[in-house]
This record gives structure tokens, sequence and C-alpha cells, in this order.
């Protein structure tokens, strides 16, 4: 009869251990990235402690960038990107909410983006949007 308990008890103890350590095994699959999940990174330009450019990504790649060139905690500069690519910008010169501006040709943009807001240009000017965004 002690025999039959202490294999009982050694199974239950044998079996208890393995169940923890097949949850230990699972968490860090638990906090991987998943790049199909919509997901944002944030950049302070002038380092108030306030976000200043707001990148978006839903999948792949960076399909949104928003800019609050002026730094009143509102976005004026919206980036939109297809693909990895330059789609469009829009641009609310008079901060009023309303974008004011849209350009369609990524070298336009651009010569805007340095006469006017030179301290965005590594923020907003990409040549290719397709990075990892945890890694920028």
């Amino acid at each position: 009869m002690n025999k039959v308990v202490i294999f009982v008890m050694c199974f239950l103890l044998f079996f208890a251990v393995g169940l923890s350590y097949s949850q230990e095994v699972k968490l860090p699959s638990a906090i991987t990235v998943n790049p199909s999940v919509a997901q944002t990174k944030t950049l302070d330009i002038n380092k108030d402690g306030v976000p200043d450019v707001i990148y978006y990504r839903d999948g792949g790649f960076i399909d949104k960038v928003e800019a609050d060139t002026n730094y009143d905690g509102r976005h004026d500069v919206l980036v939109n990107v297809k693909d990895g690519k330059f789609e469009s910008a829009e641009v609310d010169f008079d901060y009023d909410g309303k974008p004011d501006k849209k350009f369609t040709d990524q070298e336009a943009f651009k010569k805007w983006l340095n006469e006017n807001r030179p301290d965005f240009k590594d923020a907003l000017d990409k040549a290719d949007w397709r990075f990892d965004l945890m890694k920028f």
C-alpha cells in the first residue's frame, strides 16, 4: 500500500512540475510582436516629453504618420503611405485643424519640408517606409 501511495504522489509531483514548466515555456510567445496587429511609435522632436510624430502601422508597413510641427498638441501634417511608399501628405498651414494643401508628389513635399520644417526632415522624409517600427 505504501508503494502505491508513494507512486501516486511522485506521479502527481511530476505532473505538477511538468505543467508549470509547460506554462513557463509558453510565456515568451505571449509577448512576441504580431505584425498583423496595429501598432504605433512616437517621436519627440523638441525633447519636451510630448510626442511630435506618431507612426501608425497596420500590418506589415507604416500606413500613416501624423506630425505636430508647431508643437501645439494637434497634428498639422499627415503623411499617407501605401505598401511602404509615399502616397500623399496633407498640411494645415494655418493650424485650424483642416488641411490647406495636399501633396501627391513626394519631391514637392520634400521641398516644402526642407524649406518650412527642416527639424522634421528626418522624421517625415522617407523614401522607403518599410522598416521595423519597433526598432526605429
